[in-house]
């Protein structure tokens, strides 16, 4: 989830295309006196259940200031609620306001107060919002306002008509029995090997090589053309240069998929599925893979706090943020370097790279396996020219983050010559700039809404733009490194979506498993996130959503053996091996630092280490996050204690000494005190023993 990664500047960001009017502070007060379930600290108001709120304005607002902004953070989110403008607020006045979806992050929330038809009534002074909270939900909000609104700003968002392909015709086109089939393409130093087969279709027929940021049915799939001659059995091999002219520009094919197509009366008529590089020729191909010690990881780890932390914990595994955008530049200056990538000249920011540099060099030295995760600025909250190029055009306001521009000739360009300086920097054989295992392509992409937005887009078509930037870092690091891999990241939320607008994690790994059986497969992985069902309580046990079959609405640390069982499917297998899993960012909220919720948060992990020993798929836990964080909604997730806590800065909690104790001698004597906690005898009675299906 990231939470915590960048906020300030995320939000900062988020403000910049609003400031052309003021906008007016509102204060937040409980409508009917004092409340010990409402409460205000540090610019934060908390809710806990339903209540009414009164919104006071700092200044008389004016006429146009109807649109209500604020910053909200609430796991389960507040169904549709009631605004009364007043006083008196009266139930003819009042108007319902949209949903705040459920929230695992600080998140930009934008609604009309005078929606068409219902201006709000002359000279109002204040609001009144009735939140229908459930009685063990709490909301967080800060920065209330209220300013004029924004031209276009409710107005759907009309797609770019070439930035992603059409549902109807992507569902069409994965399920399609094609005559012919390409069968491998072998991406080699200078020269491109396609194999395929023609059954008993006639020709003449025509290899179409299609780069990645076309999307399906684009007639600039047909542009560069290839004559193939079938032998008797209908067969063919053919092999082509690696890079050729694309307009003006040196174009390198390792990024194409190849389809094979027939001319018709009108256009062409597709005889295979396109389809994308099966091997890639390696620099090094013999740079030794990752060999963690144990399952043991640490999330959003960085050089320099806390420098014995990783030898003290015994970490063998850590993942690092990148958000890429910061690695480029438009233009040269004294702290870039020039670069070429598909035809073009690009500036890296090197400067940008040392304190990474120095982080992969220290894990490198403790033998610890590096997954970086790779995040992209969302072009709807920066006016930065750079991420106007970098990200998708389709993402609007209310993602954290954006989806990279792999439908854009220019925008995949400048993603891919950033995700190629990265891969060969951090790939050397001789360990300059220490090394990157794995990428773990953006964040939670079930809830791409939040955390990769590309607008709001059918899964299918989201699955077919999220594909491309995993397939285009696949391939791209392969180059450099044989054993890398290219990550899937996904929330608990398994077969139930979770909140409008996402997916579900599990209906985004079919989906990627209907495009690889298409356009060929390639080793991606799972980065997984079962935090316990409900992020503010740590009794993961206790979780009713999580049950032992596929169609689980949950997967958390009570039944992860679901996520083992379902990557051993034949469907998941690559190339007949389990691919495998890392859960990636996980961890258990201590509500506060009383005996209590510190022993429970412990349990909470000493149960989920006992059932990842048992299953084979899994190859690393990194904790999330490491210290707790003022900016993650009031959540204490961390090992350690608020780095200002008052008597006890950056304290160990319990679970640290559990975490510690994890995989060595001492586990079972550290961890048994949590077996009354969670009320059983023996740590084998959670381990799930009957068949999942």
């Amino acid at each position: 989830m990231n939470r915590y990664f960048l906020c300030a500047a995320v939000l900062f960001c988020g403000l910049f295309q609003i400031t052309s009017a003021v906008p007016i502070p509102l204060k937040l007060t409980k409508f009917s006196g004092p409340d010990p379930s409402f409460k205000e600290e540090g610019g934060v108001v908390e809710i806990h259940g339903a209540m009414p709120v009164l919104a006071t304005p700092a200044t008389a607002p004016g006429k146009a200031d109807t649109v209500l902004e604020l910053e909200y953070f609430c796991v389960g989110g507040v169904s549709e609620f009631a605004a009364l403008p007043g006083p008196p607020f009266e139930a003819k006045t009042a108007r319902m306001l949209p949903e705040m979806g459920h929230s695992e992050a600080w998140t930009t929330y934008t609604a009309r107060l005078a929606p068409v038809g219902k201006p709000l009534p002359d000279e109002w002074r204040e609001v009144r919002f009735d939140f229908p909270l459930p009685s063990d939900r709490t909301l967080q909000i800060r920065n209330a306002r209220i300013r004029p609104e924004l031209k276009g700003e409710f107005a759907e968002i009309d797609s770019r008509p070439d930035a992603a392909a059409a549902p109807e015709a992507l569902e069409s086109y994965l399920v399609k029995d094609f005559p012919a089939k390409v069968t491998r393409v072998q991406v080699g130093k200078d020269t491109i090997r396609i194999e395929g087969s023609l059954g008993e279709e006639t020709g003449p027929f025509l290899l179409a090589d299609i780069p990645m940021d076309i999307v399906l049915d684009d007639r600039r799939s047909w542009e560069t053309l290839v004559e193939i001659q079938p032998d008797a059995a209908g067969k063919f091999r053919i092999d082509v240069p690696r890079t050729r002219k694309r307009g003006e520009l040196d174009y390198d094919r390792l990024t194409s998929r190849w389809q094979l197509v027939r001319r018709a009366k009108i256009g062409f008529d597709r005889l295979s599925h396109a389809h994308y590089a099966d091997s890639v020729f390696c620099r090094s191909p013999k740079l030794p893979a990752a060999k963690p010690k144990n399952k043991k990881g640490l999330g959003g780890w960085n050089l320099g706090r806390l420098p014995k932390e990783l030898d003290d914990l015994g970490i063998s595994a850590v993942t690092v943020n990148l958000p890429v955008e910061q690695f480029i530049s438009l233009k040269a200056d004294k702290n870039t370097v020039p670069v070429k990538w598909q035809g073009r000249t690009w500036y890296i920011r090197e400067n940008r790279m040392r304190g990474y540099d120095a982080s992969f060099r220290e894990a490198a030295k403790h033998d610890i396996m590096v997954s970086a995760i790779l995040l992209v600025a969302n072009p709807a909250k920066s006016a930065d020219p750079k991420v106007k190029t970098i990200a998708h055009p389709d993402a609007v306001k209310e993602g954290i983050f954006g989806m990279p521009n792999v439908t854009s000739e220019e925008g995949i360009a400048m993603y891919g010559a950033v995700l190629n300086f990265i891969s060969e920097r951090w790939s050397r054989p001789d360990g300059k700039y220490g090394r990157v295992h794995h990428w773990i392509v953006h964040n939670e992409v079930d809830a791409g809404w939040v955390w990769t937005n590309v607008g709001d887009k059918p899964a299918v078509v989201y699955m077919d733009l999220y594909q491309r930037s995993m397939r285009l870092s696949w391939l791209i690091a392969a180059q450099y490194d044989p054993n890398s891999r290219p990550f899937i990241s996904l929330t608990h939320h398994w077969a139930y979506h979770g909140s409008a607008h996402w997916y579900g994690s599990k209906q985004m790994l079919e989906l990627l498993v209907k495009f690889c059986q298409a356009e060929g497969d390639f080793p991606w992985a799972v980065a997984y996130h079962p935090y316990p069902q409900d992020l503010r309580n740590p009794r993961a046990w206790e979780n009713d959503q999580a049950t032992f079959g596929f169609d689980s609405k949950k997967i958390t640390p009570k039944n992860l053996e679901v996520l083992d069982a379902y990557m051993k499917t034949p469907a998941m297998l690559y190339d007949g091996r389990v691919r495998p899993v890392h859960f990636s960012e996980n961890g258990f909220n201590s509500p506060d630092y009383s005996e209590k919720s510190l022993e429970d948060q412990a349990a909470g992990m000493a149960m989920a280490w006992k059932k990842i020993q048992n299953l084979s798929s899994v190859e690393s836990w990194q904790y999330h996050n490491w210290i707790d964080n003022r900016n993650e909604g009031g959540l204490r997730i961390g090992l350690r204690k608020f780095p200002d806590e008052q008597g006890d800065p950056l304290g160990k909690k319990p679970i640290w000494f559990l975490y510690q104790a994890l995989g060595t001698s001492a586990e079972d004597r550290v961890a048994a005190p949590y077996l009354k906690t969670i009320g059983i005898k023996s740590w084998d009675d959670v381990i799930h023993k009957g068949e999942i299906h």
